[in-house]
């Protein structure tokens, strides 16, 4: 019975990267919203396997490094695939600089950086440093949305949309993207303690901002809450450095 138990997380492991894969076939066809949906069942079975790994206290080597190796391919190629063909999208305006939709790999690259570096740290010093593949994920699934589907309801979503889908503005999002992928930063954790607005201020915040965002932006508010939650962690950590000194 015990056996049986320590392959459960291996399971939702391999099903993270099934439906890793099978994104990764919609993108060929430029069908984003389906490749999302995909992303989203491996999101889902990327949270069961650590959630259940952690529930059940099972310390495995090799669902270690099977988690990592599916993440590659889920968190870490599909955003890639994603920027490359938002790149392709834009009208030939990527031609200004010649050959810069390649520069969408640097995602795949840095994110087995993250990955590589996750796996030799020791467990208790595996802080909420930088941003996590899976959200990183998400961030460029959300835009890919956008880019294709989404229909600007008023004039600043409009704005929003155009300066994103720049070949210029793209780069600077790679380079960001990269970097917060291996920064020393410490995210926000939402982890609450209890109810009290003193202890979880930093939290309630974020979280009021997002809803804001959410009732105004609609969808685009998906990557402007990825942004906010990494602006904030940086604010809060340069204000809690200050109060040591």
């Amino acid at each position: 019975m015990k056996k049986i138990t320590k392959i459960i997380p291996n399971i939702f492991t391999l099903l993270n990267l099934f439906f890793g894969c099978i994104s990764i076939i919609f993108l060929q066809s430029k069908l984003f919203e389906y490749s999302a949906i995909f992303t989203t069942f491996s999101l889902i079975f990327d949270f069961l396997d650590g959630f259940i790994s952690r529930s059940m206290k099972i310390e495995n080597k090799f669902g270690k490094e099977l988690d990592s190796l599916a993440d590659m391919v889920s968190f870490g190629l599909v955003p890639s695939i994603i920027v490359f063909l938002l790149f392709q999208n834009m009208n030939g305006n990527q031609k200004i600089i010649p050959f810069i939709e390649w520069s969408s790999f640097l995602i795949t690259i840095f994110s087995a950086w993250r990955l590589a570096k996750f796996n030799i740290t020791y467990y208790m010093d595996k802080k909420n440093y930088g941003l996590t593949t899976p959200v990183n994920t998400i961030f460029f699934t959300s835009l890919s949305i956008i880019m294709k589907k989404y229909i600007p309801s008023n004039n600043i979503n409009i704005i929003i949309k155009e300066m994103i889908f720049s070949p210029i503005i793209m780069f600077f999002i790679i380079f960001f993207s990269c970097y917060f992928l291996i920064t020393k930063i410490p995210m926000i954790s939402f982890n609450f303690y209890g109810i009290s607005w003193k202890k979880n201020k930093k939290r309630y915040l974020f979280l009021l901002m997002s809803l804001l965002l959410l009732l105004t932006l609609h969808m685009v508010a998906i990557p402007c809450i990825i942004i906010l939650y990494m602006i904030t962690s940086i604010y809060f950590h340069r204000f809690n450095r200050k109060k040591l000194h």
